[in-house]
């Protein structure tokens, strides 16, 4: 399950293109985000050194980034993964609003 804010239309076009397979479920008033300690951006967080790398990066890939579509830009994000039995195998809090787990740190995760 994924858990995300914004439009229910563009969370289900993005899932039915990455993963089909995943229940996606739409948060807009950010409780998950609250229950798990996620803050709002500082400056800090939001015009890091990261960000800005990343956003070159999306850039080159062929990405643009835009204005979330009834989402929050200053909202932290944070990624956890719950197994089978309800135990956590990943709780990463981001440093930054481009910070997220590395492919290695996350498919470990996922396969527990």
């Amino acid at each position: 399950m994924a858990v995300g804010m914004g439009d229910a239309v563009e969370a289900r076009a993005i899932v039915q293109q990455y993963a089909p397979n995943i229940m996606c479920m739409i948060d807009q008033n950010q409780q998950a985000y609250q229950q798990f300690g996620l803050g709002r951006a500082g400056l800090g967080a939001f015009f890091a050194p990261q960000v800005a790398i990343e956003a070159v990066k999306i850039t080159r890939e062929g990405y643009a980034a835009g204005a979330p579509i009834g989402g929050d830009v200053m909202q932290m994000p944070g990624t956890f993964v719950v197994d089978r039995t309800g135990h956590f195998t990943l709780a990463y809090y981001s440093r930054n609003i481009a910070d997220h787990p590395r492919d290695d740190v996350m498919h470990a995760a996922l396969l527990g």
